[in-house]
């Protein structure tokens, strides 16, 4: 609920929000969120920045008068109760928030006070909030500032010159803040700048070879335009990690935030997402994988609002590019350059004619390029100019390494490498060691995978690798969820330390390292993204996904099946809630085809069995899916490993689906009841969800819904919003059978909030077949075509079909809409739903759905009539929980208008 009306408001009318709870062992985490609102441009209200002329419980009050949101954090204590009062002030905050958006946080504890554990039981059972656990202040501010970000774009209107958020379903844009400033580009900067600004040109590629300066240039452009705000966002995609062309828009996908699913083209995803979106994208390092460039084209040819900007060695060769070959520095900007990174390294430097001339030489010598000036500049902590120039000048005059194949490189690149190879050789024998090990990393590490795969025994590596930061053969990369550093390597230097490491007799020892790490982090990872914690260690695993990728490719190359096995099996709810789970279906079948596969552990042959029939599960492919499970229910009892046995149940459970099949019930009954003993909420919510479907498909409505209310207590217990989303989807369909069509609205409304949120599409599909049910029930035939046309375009998109066990509902609704409005209508009313996109198509369906007050005949609502095909909603409760939650809030209006053509 936004304030009061009569409330007075902040001058440019921010969102107000108000941070509850001044305990003191809060204090850290209430500032973290302080930040975080102050970060976004809204106005965060707390009981200690005003002026306390009244009584406290009056001040707040007032506080939460003027406010438009709630955050409540607490941790172990309940807080002092006044005389006189029933409650804490910490609880009368919350009681007095009444109707508006709640955001809860609550920080892990075992000895949280009594009565705060009460409070918190009723926050969790409302439905106007949303209740996260969190660890560390500071991923309390990002799960506050990501929540915040989601609720403006569904409640708020956003002030004048304030960006509500990023384009419904795609991340909020993230650029990469370089360490330094940019020297000596601002010509540049603004030719790219000036060329994006012209109608005509739809693509930028500035051209030039390794060290030029192309990344640093791009990102300076990124940055002035999304400080201008003239797109709707701005995304860089680095693709140097990526070396197959084919997953280029994979890449780009995860770079917006964009899930990929189902068997469709991930190509075809994007363009949805984007045709109409006035976006920029960044596209680093394209050189490696030039064989996308026909992607590219096809994006901007259906996507006539976005602009790309690519960096490149090479152009790209499509119709719609504006290549911007970049030149080296001049002089002049050289020596600035130089001049500039000499003061980062010397505070207080103030350069003489001599050093200046120093420089200008230096500046000549090394042909103006960026890279090998940064290089040199590293070395003026301990070398004056003149130095400096003397000692690299000697290696500039001496052949390259032959043994390299280096003598047909261009001028410039032999300068590079002759650059990179004096500033290799200056290294001492540790450091030139640990960079060479350290180049094993495809994409960013954290010093803990550092000390496992490249720290040499009895090395402090923290040492040697502070002075390779020192020299500028590493660089800062950000920081893990722990709070601690990483780091990375400009790909030229990574290529020639790869090199060095693959002539030499560490490369076998050090990728069997690298092997090892990820085995354990997968193996750490796997019961953690099942559990509360599961963001937390889905982020986790994000950092380290291109080294999972790379590892597992390689695996493939040399014949490893075990390692892809040990990789891939455990992070299966991550590929399920990344929409990765085509891509690792296929992986799995290489690895099944190896001829190592035969010689497999007997857990890990069992683990390559369930991946294989689980993944097909997952993309709807069931009767392969039966094989691989059978024989996998077989191998268990011999393993004696009841979760695994479990799962296969359950698997089996879904792909031999037959209403009130005795086997198939029983099979189902044995995998809840070993879930329920083991404690394993996530398997617990997969089994009973997919019990309840087939009670639900028997016309037994009373133990589907009892079955799906515990499926949901099971996926809330761990969090896990992408299960919640889709047994609430159930739980819709089982109130529509029942003939409760409010409480169905209210399930369809709940979920549509996480599927709008996270833009999954084959579930945002049975969520809007859920509503089509709802609009038939509620006699407009054609809202349910429209909805129906909606659902049918989502499916189309990611390429996936209606599940086996719903096709009976679905087409008994479709046929329900067409004797209603007849054939040709009703096809022209699914043409134009089919024109919406998610989330506007979810936010659309709630409220034209929402009940309003019977009519004098009540319309028939039996399970087998109409609108009881409703039920065409649901699904098997497939997904993993690596998701935040919905929003809070309930939806209000009347059905809109349908949208014109092309709208989202």
């Amino acid at each position: 609920m936004p304030a009061d009306p009569g409330a007075p408001l902040t001058p440019d009318r921010r969102v107000r929000v108000f941070i509850s709870s001044t305990l003191q062992e809060l204090a850290t985490e209430r500032k973290a969120a302080r930040d975080a609102v102050t970060r976004l441009r809204l106005t965060p209200v707390m009981f200690e920045l005003g002026a306390r002329p009244h009584p406290p419980r009056e001040l707040y009050r007032a506080y939460l008068a003027q406010s438009d949101v709630f955050v409540g954090i607490y941790w172990r204590r309940y807080g002092w109760v006044a005389p006189g009062e029933p409650v804490s002030g910490l609880e009368d905050e919350y009681l007095l928030s009444g109707d508006r958006p709640k955001l809860i946080y609550v920080k892990a504890a075992d000895d949280r006070e009594p009565r705060l554990e009460a409070l918190l039981h009723r926050v969790q059972a409302d439905d106007r909030a949303a209740y996260k656990p969190f660890d560390r202040a500071e991923e309390l501010a990002d799960l506050v500032a990501d929540d915040l970000a989601v609720l403006l774009t569904e409640r708020f209107a956003a002030p004048a010159g304030l960006s509500a958020g990023p384009s419904p379903g795609l991340r909020a844009g993230h650029l990469p803040v370089p360490p330094t400033g940019l020297v000596g580009r601002d010509a540049e900067v603004a030719v790219v700048i000036d060329l994006l600004a012209r109608p005509d040109v739809r693509m930028v590629t500035v051209a030039g070879p390794g060290g030029i300066g192309k990344t640093r240039l791009a990102l300076e452009v990124a940055t002035r335009q999304s400080a201008a705000g003239r797109y709707d966002g701005v995304w860089f995609v680095d693709l140097a990690p990526v070396v197959d062309p084919g997953q280029v828009p994979g890449a780009i996908a995860a770079a917006l935030g964009v899930r990929p699913e189902g068997s469709g083209p991930v190509l075809d995803l994007l363009v949805d997402r984007l045709r109409d979106r006035p976006v920029l994208l960044v596209l680093d390092n394209f050189e490696q994988v030039l064989p996308a460039a026909s992607d590219v084209a096809t994006l901007l040819t259906a996507c006539p609002a976005v602009r790309i900007l690519v960096t490149s060695r090479t152009a790209l060769r499509v119709r719609a590019e504006h290549e911007l070959p970049l030149a080296p520095l001049s002089v002049r900007p050289a020596v600035d350059l130089l001049v500039e990174r000499a003061r980062d390294v010397r505070p207080g430097f103030d350069p003489d004619p001599a050093a200046l001339a120093a420089f200008g030489e230096l500046a000549r010598r090394l042909d103006g390029i960026p890279l090998a000036l940064e290089l040199a500049a590293a070395r003026l902590r301990l070398l004056p100019p003149a130095q400096l120039l003397r000692r690299l000048g000697d290696r500039l005059d001496r052949p390259l390494d032959l043994a390299a194949g280096t003598v047909d490189l261009p001028d410039r690149q032999r300068t590079l490498r002759a650059t990179i190879e004096w500033s290799y050789d200056l290294l001492s024998p540790s450091e030139r060691a640990l960079l060479d090990r350290l180049s094993v990393f495809t994409g960013a590490f954290s010093l803990a995978a550092a000390e496992v795969v490249a720290a040499a025994p009895g090395e402090d590596l923290l040492d040697t690798l502070s002075s390779l930061v020192a020299q500028s053969m590493v660089g800062p990369a950000g920081e893990d969820e722990d709070g601690e550093p990483r780091f990375g390597m400009l790909g030229t230097v990574r290529a020639y330390a790869r090199e060095r490491l693959e002539a030499g007799p560490e490369r076998a020892p050090t990728l069997a390292r690298l092997t090892t790490w990820l085995r354990n982090f997968a193996a750490t990872a796997g019961p953690h993204l099942a559990g509360p914690d599961n963001r937390l260690w889905a982020r986790r695993v994000d950092a380290e996904l291109d080294d999972l990728r790379s590892m597992m490719r390689w695996a493939i190359r040399t014949d490893d099946a075990e390692t892809v096995v040990r990789l891939a099996a455990p992070l299966f709810p991550y590929w399920w809630s990344s929409g990765l789970l085509a891509p690792m279906r296929q992986l799995a079948d290489e690895a099944a085809a190896l001829p190592s596969a035969a010689g497999l552990p007997p857990d890990a042959a069992a683990l390559l069995l369930w991946a294989r029939g689980m993944l097909r599960i997952a993309v709807g492919d069931v009767a392969a899916a039966r094989p691989y499970l059978a024989q996998l229910r077989d191998a268990t009892g011999e393993l004696g490993d009841q979760r695994l046995r479990a799962h296969a149940l359950t698997g089996l459970g879904l792909a031999e689906a037959a209403p009130g099949a005795k086997a198939d019930l029983d099979q189902l009954d044995e995998a809840v009841a070993t879930f329920r003993e083991l404690g394993d909420d996530w398997g617990l919510a997969f089994a009973l969800s997919a019990r309840g479907q087939l009670a639900l498909l028997a016309g037994d409505v009373s133990t589907a819904a009892r079955l799906h209310t515990d499926a949901l207590a099971a996926a809330e217990r761990i969090n896990s919003s992408h299960l919640q989303a889709q047994v609430l989807d159930l739980l819709g369909a089982d109130a529509a059978a029942g003939g409760d069509l409010a409480g169905a609205w209210e399930r369809f409304a709940d979920a549509a909030r996480v599927h709008g949120e996270w833009m999954d599409q084959e579930g945002s599909a049975y969520c809007l077949d859920g509503f089509a049910g709802l609009a038939l029930a509620g006699g407009d035939a054609e809202l349910a075509a429209e909805l129906q046309g909606a659902a049918r375009h989502a499916r189309e998109v990611v390429g996936v079909a209606v599940w086996p066990g719903m096709r009976p509902l679905a087409d008994a609704l479709a046929a329900a809409v067409d004797a209603t409005l007849g054939p040709a209508a009703a096809a022209e009313a699914r043409a134009r739903g089919g024109r919406r996109r998610i989330p506007e198509a979810l936010e659309w369906a709630r409220e034209a759905t929402q009940p309003k007050p019977p009519p004098a005949g009540p319309p028939d609502t039996r399970a087998g009539s109409p609108a009881g095909a409703a039920q065409a909603g649901s699904r098997s409760g497939s997904g993993a929980g690596t998701e935040p939650p919905a929003e809070p809030g309930a939806p209000s209006g009347t059905r809109p208008q349908p949208a014109a053509d092309g709208a989202s």
